[in-house]
């Protein structure tokens, strides 16, 4: 059976720089498209790329600035529940639920936390990871679990 899976991710500074390049590349600036606009002749996707572009470029300002780039997607995928099941299991669904609640410097941090293996946890961080859950940056010797999706939302129809 097949359902559609809907992410909320936070996208990768990465990502974000992507997503402004390719705008500027359609439009050249985004004072082209806020021109259009004012002059009522944009239309409707022009606008929700005007309104993304604007957010985009302020949550990368601000990472450029030192803070923590915030910036969340909606995603909408089509998923196999075998799939789900096999990914999401009830120690993976831990690990989403503890990272959502608190950060930690290190796999070692977490494993102790979550009171198992430390390689048991790395194999289901990684697996995570694939599947765009979290992210695994190194900092110095650790590397320190991130969360990258806020949400999972399941639709039935």
């Amino acid at each position: 059976m097949k359902i559609n899976v809907i992410y909320l991710r936070r996208l990768e500074p990465n990502e974000v720089f992507m997503r402004i390049k390719t705008y500027e590349k359609k439009y050249k600036s985004i004072e082209v498209l806020g021109w259009k606009m004012s002059k009522g002749i944009a239309s409707i996707r022009e606008v929700l790329e005007y309104l993304e572009w604007r957010r985009l470029l302020h949550a990368y300002k601000a990472y450029e600035e030192g803070e923590e780039l915030d910036y969340v997607l909606e995603e909408v995928k089509e998923e196999n529940i075998d799939f789900l099941k096999k990914i999401l299991t009830k120690e993976r669904l831990k690990i989403l639920i503890v990272l959502g609640r608190e950060e930690f410097e290190s796999i070692s941090d977490l494993a102790r936390y979550l009171n198992r293996n430390i390689k048991n946890v790395y194999q289901d961080l990684i697996i995570l990871q694939k599947a765009g859950f979290v992210k695994l940056p190194r900092k110095g010797k650790n590397i320190t679990p991130r969360l990258l999706i806020d949400q999972i939302t399941l639709r039935f129809r």
